[in-house]
Order: C-alpha cells, then sequence, then structure tokens
C-alpha cells in the first residue's frame, strides 16, 4: 500500500492557503471534485511536463501522508487519469497507470513534506535529487 503521495500546486496557491489556515484546495477543485496526485516522484514530473512547463512557478511538491488523510475522512481513491480542469489529455502510457485521487482538500497536517520541483536549463522539471550538474 502507498503511504505517501505527491501533489504539484502553485507555490503562490499553496501558500496562500498555508497564510490563510485554511485547507489547500486546488484552482480545478470545483470543476473535478478531486485534487490530483500520483503515487511517486517520476510520475508526478511526467504530468509536470506534459501540462505545467509553459506556466508561471515555482511549484511545489507536495508530499501528503495518506494514512493522515483518511483519519481526516478524506478519501484517497487509486484510478485510472481523469482529465484536469478543462484538459482531457493525458500522458504517453498514463493508460497504465493508476493516479490518487483526494476527494477533498489537503490540511497541512497530512503534509509530510514540501519542496520546489526545479527545472533543468532546457525549462524542463527534473527530480529534485539530481546533482546540481545535471540541471
Amino acid at each position: 500500500m502507498t503511504t505517501t503521495i505527491f501533489h504539484l500546486a502553485a507555490q503562490r496557491d499553496w501558500e496562500q492557503a498555508e497564510a490563510a489556515e485554511q485547507v489547500y484546495f486546488p484552482p480545478t477543485f470545483v470543476q473535478d471534485q478531486m485534487t490530483h496526485a500520483a503515487g511517486d516522484i517520476a510520475t508526478l514530473i511526467k504530468v509536470a511536463n506534459q501540462f505545467y512547463r509553459n506556466l508561471p512557478g515555482p511549484w511545489l511538491i507536495i508530499a501528503v501522508r495518506v494514512a493522515a488523510l483518511e483519519a481526516q475522512n478524506i478519501v484517497v481513491k487509486f484510478e485510472p487519469a481523469a482529465p484536469v480542469g478543462a484538459r482531457d489529455d493525458h500522458f504517453e502510457g498514463s493508460d497504465a497507470v493508476l493516479f490518487p485521487h483526494i476527494y477533498g482538500g489537503i490540511p497541512t497536517a497530512a503534509v509530510a513534506s514540501i519542496g520546489v520541483l526545479p527545472k533543468n536549463d532546457r525549462g524542463e522539471f527534473v527530480d529534485p535529487g539530481e546533482s546540481e550538474s545535471s540541471r
């Protein structure tokens, strides 16, 4: 069972919710009725490069503890890829992946860690664990 899942958030959106001491909801929540996430950082990076590469950032990786969500009665379901807002695109190979969909927002108490998702000199999102020389 997956214990930690990963959500990509615009830093400004996350910080606004945090400053207001509110549960974070992504801008597409009302339309999607869920918060999109990925089961691992590699998948999150693929999604980020397809959908968010040309959008202003910075972008954050929010690592979320599944048990902490469930303890607050927030349901997490692993399901096929779903549209994000008005976009029904899927990345190559996404049909073979089940994505964790959070049926609610992300309370700060459920967050294991937060980090900036860096870009390389070509503007591609890269794993934050990669060395500086490979960016």
